[in-house]
């Protein structure tokens, strides 16, 4: 399999997202993009946040706090949790499809695309699909304003797993985002 190639379609399936979005109308003071991924089945969702968004839910983020003593801000708070966040729907391009069909096979035993699943991605299918969107990531914010993505100043982008602990989270978004903005994040 060609990697270079696949994360090469992968960038160009979110870009093009990206640019769609560009004309929402919730466009505006975004303050986080989250690729929020499952590795144990190998999905990729792309998700946003934005001011206006978060200030409509603080209310409920306090009643939270207060009830449940859930944090609010910061990197461990509803303001950065992804499954706050909305959606980003993309189209994925057909290699990108069926290399995430067959990192589906290669973890769970079950195959649902067209033809037989990539078998030389078996040994490491979960790196290939980390650097696939870190790769992404990275060339995204040295883009994301040419995008038309209206971003605030403190703007971050990064990744996370699917129910991983603060640590692990922490970790992950470290990859992408600088010291200076983890640490602000963290409070």
């Amino acid at each position: 399999m060609d990697v270079a190639l696949l994360k090469e379609e992968f960038h160009k399936c979110i870009v093009e997202a990206l640019r769609n979005f560009s004309a929402d109308a919730e466009n505006d003071n975004i303050y986080a993009v989250a690729f929020d991924c499952d590795s144990s089945v190998g999905v990729v969702s792309l998700r946003y946040r934005n001011k206006r968004s978060f200030e409509r839910e603080v209310d409920r983020y306090e009643e939270y706090r207060k009830k449940y003593g859930w944090e609010v801000y910061g990197l461990h708070g509803s303001e950065y949790d992804p499954g706050e966040f909305a959606f980003i729907e993309y189209q994925k391009s057909d290699l990108v499809r069926f290399f995430m069909d067959s990192y589906y096979y290669h973890e769970v035993g079950c195959y649902y695309g067209e033809g037989e699943p990539i078998e030389e991605i078996k040994d490491n299918y979960r790196e290939i699909f980390w650097d696939m969107i870190v790769d992404t990531i990275n060339r995204l914010k040295g883009e994301i304003r040419e995008l038309g993505i209206h971003i605030t100043d403190n703007f971050i982008i990064f990744h996370c797993d699917h129910d991983q602990s603060y640590e692990d989270r922490d970790k992950m978004i470290s990859m992408t985002v600088d010291n200076e903005n983890m640490k602000a994040l963290r409070g």
